[in-house]
């Protein structure tokens, strides 16, 4: 498989651990999009960031990227509360909407849809995909008053789901899709025409559900010293769509290979620290 194109907002965020503050750039763009690049897979990035901010996509295109950046009043920005594997949020800004006259898509083969809230992409970008689509779901399961994120299911979820064959949620997003729908996983998954869907558990590892109602288990790699786990959820799926779909890769295989590469996240030795690091704002 050719080229793949990463959509979503790069990212401002402060990561508050341990009573230590660490300023980064992240997103799915910044994560997916360096793990995709370091993987060896032809890389594209589609984002929205304050002119400001433009330099702090410099690091991908270090890295070989193609960034392509869309105009926007700000930058999104994050405020990432992490306990080992729980995270509370705050979105202080965010950037515009990205749209469809954004998307440079010749040559692509598969889009990765990486949104951060429910507007993160215009609604209309999801009627003009072409090719595999994958989606971490993450930005449609999050509500937003104020500042303060919280859990909800937005409506544009289904739209999405309707447009990507490879899907990504963490366990407790499955639950909470699952009882917004009222479906099993399998019948949604049958009705949107999901091929495989894949759920992460955090430290306790996760399985991979495919269309046929196979389920297939994956362990965690294990971790010598937790450095920061923000991001990882990204690095994983982006390494198994990496194995599995530009590397030919069977379900198993990916996902252990995915499982090593988000160890080595977490530890601090995939997307090494100085990579994502950002002046304190």
């Amino acid at each position: 498989m050719g080229a793949v194109a990463v959509i979503g907002s790069a990212t401002m965020d402060r990561v508050v651990q341990g009573g230590v503050v660490a300023y980064k750039r992240g997103g799915v763009v910044a994560y997916a999009g360096l793990t995709f690049a370091e993987l060896g897979v032809e890389t594209r990035v589609l984002t929205n960031v304050a002119e400001a901010d433009r330099a702090m996509l410099a690091v991908l295109q270090q890295r070989g990227i193609a960034v392509y950046v869309g105009a926007s009043a700000a930058t999104t920005c994050f405020i990432n509360y992490v306990d080992g594997d729980t995270r509370r949020q705050e979105l202080l800004t965010c950037a515009a909407p990205i749209a469809v006259g954004q998307l440079v898509l010749a040559g692509v083969e598969h889009v990765h849809l990486g949104p951060l809230h429910p507007h993160d992409l215009a609604a209309d970008v999801l009627t003009v995909l072409d090719g595999v689509v994958s989606l971490d779901i993450q930005g449609y399961v999050r509500r937003v008053e104020g500042t303060q994120v919280y859990q909800g299911v937005a409506d544009s979820l289904y739209a999405a789901l309707q447009c990507a064959a490879y899907v990504k949620t963490s366990n407790d997003e499955l639950e909470l899709v699952l009882a917004d729908c009222g479906l099993t996983l399998d019948q949604l998954m049958r009705d949107c025409s999901v091929a495989e869907w894949v759920v992460t558990e955090g430290s306790h590892g996760g399985w991979v559900a495919s269309r046929a109602g196979q389920r297939t288990k994956f362990a965690p790699a294990p971790v010598a010293t937790v450095a920061d786990p923000t991001g990882a959820g990204d690095v994983f799926f982006a390494a198994y769509l990496a194995h599995r779909l530009h590397r030919g890769a069977g379900i198993a295989t990916a996902a252990q290979c995915a499982a090593a590469v988000a160890a080595r996240q977490v530890e601090g030795e995939f997307i090494d620290e100085a990579t994502l690091r950002l002046a304190a704002g």
